[in-house]
């Protein structure tokens, strides 16, 4: 995994088949529905819109997952629970959750080093949805003030992540990590659920606001259709 500061591992996309199974002889008695809508995915930012709320052209596609991220085996965090502050919809926070559906995307422009990584969750209930942004947000709040190391083997240099305070943006939780070294770069988080599902995401690059990764989480809260 190499992606520009954030750890956001390129673990593969995992299909979502089912097959029918009949007996000998057995008719079909229902007519084949034809492709089926992803609904939770549709509600993801679409490329264009990406590149007008970070104003560029040059995000493109680059990972596509069902199943939370979540380190390479070389990979060592000196706080994995903190993990949620850099990265989103991260293995470590969802793991026990719950969900029942999930999508996320990662455009990147790969020449001004900027990611825009977001992440969809469908919940039986709303109330689990709300239990794990709470869950998220008071990772955030533990993990505000402290500094986070991931290690990776071989003699590749560690990277470090300073971790911001939490903060609310327009009624939607948001938090930040910095470089120490360049405190210009970055990520910006939000997270919010709407009914049922839970929006998750995430902005690295430069110079970046808490603006940009709000508008990112209304956009795509407000296509919730689930």
């Amino acid at each position: 995994m190499d992606v520009k500061r954030a750890v956001v591992p390129a673990i593969a996309a995992i299909a979502l088949a089912g097959s029918a199974l009949s007996g000998c002889g057995t008719k079909q008695t229902e007519e084949d529905a034809g492709p089926q809508v992803d609904v939770l995915g549709s509600m993801l930012a679409s490329e264009s819109e990406l590149n007008t709320i970070l104003a560029t052209t040059d995000l493109h596609p680059k990972t596509a997952l069902r199943q939370p991220a979540r380190l390479d085996a070389d990979e060592h965090a000196s706080r994995p629970v903190c993990l949620a502050v850099i990265g989103n919809a991260m293995d470590e926070v969802y793991r026990d959750s719950g969900f029942q559906q999930f999508r996320e995307s990662l455009f990147a422009d790969e020449t001004n080093d900027l990611e825009v990584d977001q992440a969809v969750t469908a919940f039986d209930t709303p109330t689990a949805a709300k239990t794990l942004v709470t869950r998220t947000v008071d990772t955030w709040r533990q993990c505000a003030g402290d500094n986070l190391t991931i290690s990776y083997g071989g003699n590749r240099r560690p990277s470090v992540f300073a971790l911001g305070n939490p903060s609310v943006v327009d009624d939607i939780d948001v938090t930040n990590e910095q470089s120490p070294a360049s405190p210009q770069q970055g990520s910006r988080r939000a997270i919010l659920a709407v009914d049922n599902v839970v929006v998750d995401v995430r902005i690295t690059g430069t110079d970046l606001t808490d603006g940009q990764v709000v508008q990112l989480a209304k956009a795509i809260a407000g296509r919730n259709a689930v």
